[in-house]
């Protein structure tokens, strides 16, 4: 796989490695370049949460917006965070059921802008939303399984 479809001069890259799913709901590991062990998530919402705050540690791409929730939480400060690991060791993990490399360009209309390149396909494609990106991912591991010819019931309606 060639290297240079994964954008590494982004320092927000986040691979995902899809481990375990079951109705759509993925459980796997996040890595990049600022931790040396991988972040765990249970359910796709633990997975976007935890790369926001990898985006709100680094402060990149910065939000455009701030979030509203019903408490107010301290304001996230930022700090100097360095990169404990190189891109090869990020490169080598695979997800058992499919791997993505996520790189978000803009925290834009409360959501998120970027590419996505899943690595077992070799394809990379645009998305415009966070959902957008939950929603390629779930059509590649689908493909992987076999499923591509399904229906989805919101097209049927």
């Amino acid at each position: 796989m060639a290297e240079q479809i994964y954008f590494f001069e982004a320092p927000n890259l986040v691979m995902v490695c899809v481990d375990e799913g079951k109705n759509e709901e993925y459980r796997g590991r996040l890595y990049h370049c600022y931790r040396e062990e991988p972040v765990r998530f249970e359910n796709v919402l633990q997975m976007i949460k935890r790369m926001e705050e990898l985006y709100d540690t680094l402060s990149y791409p910065q939000s455009s917006t701030k979030a509203r929730c019903f408490i107010e939480k301290r304001q996230h400060e930022r700090r100097e965070v360095t990169k404990v690991t190189d891109r090869g060791k990020i490169l080598r993990q695979k997800g058992e059921l499919g791997t993505f490399v996520v790189r978000v360009q803009y925290r834009q209309n409360a959501t998120w802008q970027g590419q996505v390149t899943w690595a077992e396909g070799q394809e990379t494609r645009s998305f415009r939303s966070a959902l957008e990106l939950l929603k390629l991912i779930d059509n590649a591991l689908n493909i992987e399984e076999g499923k591509e010819g399904e229906e989805n019931s919101y097209e049927e309606q």
